[in-house]
């Protein structure tokens, strides 16, 4: 529950097609899917349908916002580092 006495689980049957996915997902499904935390998309996807960003301060820290809207390391950076980590094990 939120500081106005909302439940995070609100919205979760709410149903929307996932332009990742490909398909209809819940709501649940987008503020969960990213290990417990929403998926970086979710802003983008769910304006427009709901108060998103009220939703996402309401029940999310600072820190947690910041994990999910940070930018993902290319892939090759991240496989190049697992390639050295690897060399040095």
């Amino acid at each position: 529950m939120n500081k106005e006495g909302k439940l995070i689980e609100q919205y979760d049957g709410n149903m929307i097609r996932c332009p990742r996915i490909g398909g209809d997902v819940n709501f649940l499904f987008c503020r969960t899917e990213n290990n417990m935390l929403p998926c970086r998309w979710i802003v983008n996807c769910w304006k427009g349908r709901l108060d998103i960003r009220t939703f996402l301060e309401g029940h999310y820290t600072q820190k947690e916002l910041g994990q999910v809207f940070t930018e993902p390391k290319p892939k090759v950076e991240s496989l190049v580092r697992l390639v050295e980590k690897a060399k040095r094990d």
